[in-house]
């Protein structure tokens, strides 16, 4: 399996270890990612492993440090598999802790193996708890299959996620179908290790598919964290005004909000909430505000308002009749009202 350029070898290496340390950093708050984060740890470790132990002459040896690893990786991979299709989380960490177990005393087995072998005693434990771990490897590619075969025949399910699902449908099918043929191969005495070039560029290949899927969430987070997405983009196109009208009116803002908690998404739904009261608020500062169709009129006449109320001025009149321009009929139509009053802002 080690039999690919030592240039490429290193660059599936950083690839991977830059995915996973970005989203053990960023992308870790719910059990999957956890599983899946230690999923690509372990198989980042056996990797590592395999191929510097390689590199070094000792290949048996290299094998078992791979099967060792591989075992816990398939351990979380399967935690993650059956959390896909639907298994109860009430009880995942629990199954986890027995799918871990369980690994951990393969590699206990495998390290006995390679210890009778030093000794001189021929015991290839290393083969065979790779070939058991085929067997939960299958059950977990047959779990995602099922999985995404449900979520992509699910009408509600949006363009990137079918584009997603089919993604993880290939990685899926293909980690089925390639460890029942590394399986038969291994019944009949074909190590792993020594399947061949187009073997191991289909492995990898794998692995940068899945890294690079399961690196989507991470590039998400990288935005958020820089304001880039689609709700911190809307945080800046509204500050403006929110800056205006919670200056004006500085009792609707909330406490989390001034404490500067929460990502974009937490952030622009503080703030459009906050708008809308300070917009009600000052009503009775501009009652003939609504009668202007035009927003751009409508957004004048609430500036004057703003700034009456922030010079300490008594509202004119109390307004009635009319119905609040925000009663609108979602947050979505909400968002983009707020967003056509902040473009017609008036500048100074």
């Amino acid at each position: 399996m080690n039999s690919l350029p030592a240039a490429v070898m290193v660059a599936i290496g950083v690839f991977v270890a830059a995915i996973t340390i970005g989203r053990w950093l960023l992308v870790n708050d719910t059990l999957s990612n956890r599983l899946i984060n230690r999923a690509l740890a372990w198989d980042l470790i056996g990797l590592l492993a395999f191929v510097a132990v390689g590199r070094l002459g000792s290949a048996d040896l290299a094998f078992d440090l791979f099967a060792i690893f591989g075992a816990l990786t398939v351990a979380n991979v399967f935690g993650f598999a059956r959390l896909l299709d639907g298994a109860d989380m009430g009880t995942s960490a629990r199954r986890q802790r027995t799918y871990d177990a369980i690994a951990a005393a393969a590699g206990c087995v495998v390290l006995v193996g390679t210890v009778a072998t030093r000794m001189g005693l021929s015991v290839d434990w290393g083969s065979t708890v790779w070939l058991l771990s085929a067997m939960p490897t299958i059950w977990s590619g047959l779990l995602i299959i099922r999985a995404c075969v449900r979520e992509l025949r699910a009408a509600e399910a949006t363009a990137k996620e079918r584009l997603t699902y089919c993604a993880l449908l290939v990685v899926g099918g293909y980690s089925a179908v390639a460890s029942m043929i590394a399986l038969v191969r291994t019944v009949h005495g074909t190590r792993p290790d020594q399947a061949g070039p187009a073997w191991a560029i289909g492995t990898y290949a794998t692995l940068v598919l899945l890294t690079a899927l399961i690196g989507i969430p991470l590039w998400n987070a990288l935005l958020a964290q820089a304001g880039l997405d689609r709700a911190g983009r809307c945080c800046r196109r509204l500050r403006p005004l929110w800056r205006v009208l919670t200056a004006a009116v500085p009792e609707v803002v909330l406490e989390s909000a001034s404490q500067g908690t929460g990502g974009s998404a937490s952030r622009l739904y503080r703030m459009t909430v906050e708008i809308h009261d300070a917009l009600v608020q000052l009503k009775p500062f501009a009652p003939d505000a609504e009668a202007h169709a035009d927003i751009r009129e409508y957004a004048r006449c609430i500036a004057q308002a703003a700034q009456a109320k922030a010079d300490g001025r008594s509202a004119p009149v109390i307004a009635t009749g009319r119905a609040a321009p925000l009663a609108l009929s979602d947050h979505a139509d909400e968002l983009r009202y707020l967003l056509d009053l902040a473009r017609a802002w008036p500048r100074r």
